[in-house]
């Protein structure tokens, strides 16, 4: 499905790392080493999901989301502090799904018009066993939703997912090149959209939070915390 740009920024002039992005310390935790366990349970330990920290996290010595500096397993590190932490709409498994659900539909329809069984079934239990079909895809993506985090850090932006094993997929703030909001036909209708984050490097692919609600407002955040960053870890800053 192709989507349409809402937000983009000015490649000329809206570039974020102006600045050399290698001047971040080496030793952050990250890959393997992180505990993605650890975090999750430090997500679920507290009541609002979104937690906004202030913009500019260095401005404060005492952080307004003190717990989220204590979660465990070394995923973030002394000097690491949480922004906010979303999950996609939970219309993304919807999304994911459509395609096994419309099909499951229309295959059980057809079967009906024609009044053609599977052999050795009746026709109700062919109907049946051709819609749990589509059942399951949904039960799929719902399980694959669950687990999944958007974190926002003053450092990085981790991607948690994973259904067995939960797993870390961080990227440095300082290696974003760019960044942009867009959103596909259903999540127009459903009042969502996407962020695409464009790496400095280009054999980085782009990460992409998808299916989040008020894009825009989250966009603007990230982008706040891009620039502290800059400021913050840059060279010459």
């Amino acid at each position: 499905m192709k989507d349409e740009q809402i937000n983009q920024t000015n490649p000329g002039e809206g570039s974020i790392t102006t600045r050399s992005a290698q001047a971040h310390d080496a030793g952050t935790p990250t890959g393997a080493a992180e505990n993605a366990a650890s975090i999750m349970i430090g997500i679920a330990s507290v009541h609002r999901f979104s937690v906004a920290v202030v913009d500019n996290p260095s401005a404060s010595a005492q952080p307004a989301a003190a717990p989220w500096t204590a979660i465990p397993g070394g995923v973030i590190d002394g000097g690491e502090i949480v922004i906010l932490a979303i999950k996609p709409s939970m219309w993304r498994p919807f999304f994911d799904s459509a395609a096994w659900m419309v099909g499951s539909w229309l295959i059980a329809g057809l079967l009906t018009f024609f009044g053609n069984p599977i052999t050795g079934l009746s026709l109700a239990t062919t109907v049946q066993v051709v819609l749990m079909g589509g059942a399951v895809g949904l039960g799929i993506a719902i399980l694959r939703w669950i687990p999944t985090w958007y974190v926002l850090t003053n450092r990085r932006i981790i991607h948690i997912h994973g259904v067995r094993t939960p797993r870390i997929d961080s990227c440095e703030l300082l290696e974003i090149r760019n960044t942009f909001v867009q959103a596909g036909i259903e999540e127009k209708v459903t009042n969502l959209g996407s962020i695409t984050f464009v790496m400095d490097k280009a054999q980085n692919r782009p990460r992409t939070w998808r299916s989040i609600q008020q894009p825009l407002e989250v966009h603007a955040r990230v982008r706040r915390a891009i620039e502290n960053a800059i400021d913050q870890f840059g060279i010459g800053s």
